[in-house]
């Protein structure tokens, strides 16, 4: 069964500190950008329907960290879940191997609220079935951390969680979370996965150092910029086409406006993957953006105050100039297209089915360099 919003959608978004993205799409007459092609948002896109049912309900934000931890967009997820006392919050962390300041920072806004949060650690421990069954049932929210998400989504799947997550989104749970957190609802992302700070035993001994300093850990994984990184600080990893869990068709960039260690702007580097797999649809989610799905709509939510992708004209910014949005992507004829995304819309005219898929071929290197079903005592960074 499908549980019922208990308030009133009007044509606003609903939190008067999210700046609507709709005004920006208001061009003077004649102006034209010249290097963007736009595409109307029930434009033919010759692809196969697959639609989340009725009562599908999301958060997809483009920061775990800096989403999440912000109480604009958690309480809009708590707004979301419609409930007349405080929601059930499930966290799963396993992006970020069940760390406990990650867990802290994107789980303190729904405390403070008063929710009541539960977390389902699979890192260190394999829970049993039941244990897992009853923690998913149990959740008004589902809550999923920013991280790595090659090895969550694969962890996930060898216990058998993404079934049970399956069966909380067909039941109108709320799915929510940013970056890695974003990407595993989707078919597939655009993401830092073959990042080697992103791995369990850089991240796990990372953070037994800050702890050793008794030191506040504010980025953890997401040491992430506007500016442009030197030459001589250029990481050599490369991001990658992983799969997610498939609730929702979709490649997604989360942090899209940013720029990580390896120098490279995520969203330049994104038109670059989607002319690899052309099947897909893109859809770029800047760093202080989110994209909202609730029975059927959609709804962009961009945070007021912070920097984003989307200028005034409506262009892109490189560096963070404008306002945090949305983008939507495709190749067409071997071009890459792209628009802004609009403000609120159906469902079926933002998603659909690619014809097909086409694998990452890196994505079988990383798993062996950071595997998910290896003991992480065993597990030694060097």
């Amino acid at each position: 069964s499908c549980h019922k919003l208990s308030m009133a959608f009007g044509s606003k978004i609903l939190l008067p500190a999210l700046l609507p993205m709709g005004r920006l799409l208001n061009k003077a007459p004649g102006s034209v950008d010249l290097h963007i092609t736009r595409l109307h948002a029930s434009s033919n896109r010759n692809g196969l329907s697959r639609s989340p049912p009725d009562c599908f309900r999301g958060i997809f934000a483009g920061s775990g960290y800096d989403g999440m931890s912000d109480s604009r967009i958690a309480g809009r997820v708590i707004d979301l879940a419609g409930k007349p006392t405080a929601p059930n919050v499930l966290y799963l962390g396993t992006p970020t191997y069940d760390l406990p300041d990650p867990r802290k920072r994107q789980t303190s806004r729904f405390v403070e609220a008063g929710c009541h949060v539960t977390s389902l650690d699979l890192v260190y421990r394999t829970p049993s079935w039941d244990e897992m069954k009853e923690a998913v049932e149990e959740a008004d929210i589902v809550l999923v951390s920013g991280g790595n998400t090659l090895y969550a989504v694969d962890r996930w799947r060898r216990l058998g969680l993404d079934t049970l997550l399956r069966d909380a989104a067909t039941r109108g749970a709320v799915l929510a979370g940013g970056s890695a957190g974003a990407i595993c609802w989707f078919d597939g992302g655009h993401s830092d996965s073959a990042d080697p700070d992103t791995f369990r035993g850089a991240m796990v001994s990372k953070a037994a150092k800050l702890a050793g300093a008794k030191m506040r850990d504010i980025a953890m994984v997401e040491e992430i910029t506007c500016e442009p990184v030197t030459e001589g600080g250029k990481a050599s990893w490369e991001y990658i086409r992983v799969d997610g869990l498939g609730f929702l068709p979709g490649l997604i960039c989360p942090h899209h406006d940013r720029v990580q260690s390896n120098g490279k702007l995520r969203a330049t580097d994104f038109d670059s993957m989607l002319l690899r797999h052309p099947t897909e649809l893109g859809i770029g989610i800047d760093h202080y953006a989110a994209l909202e799905v609730s029975e059927g709509e959609y709804r962009v939510l961009s945070l007021k105050g912070k920097g984003g992708s989307v200028l005034e004209d409506g262009t892109f910014s490189p560096n963070g100039k404008g306002s945090p949005g949305v983008w939507l992507k495709e190749v067409q004829d071997g071009q890459l297209q792209e628009q802004i995304c609009h403000t609120t819309g159906n469902i079926k005219e933002l998603l659909r089915t690619p014809t097909k898929i086409i694998a990452d071929e890196r994505v079988e290197l990383c798993r062996r360099a950071n595997p998910d079903d290896i003991l992480p005592e065993l597990v030694t960074c060097t």
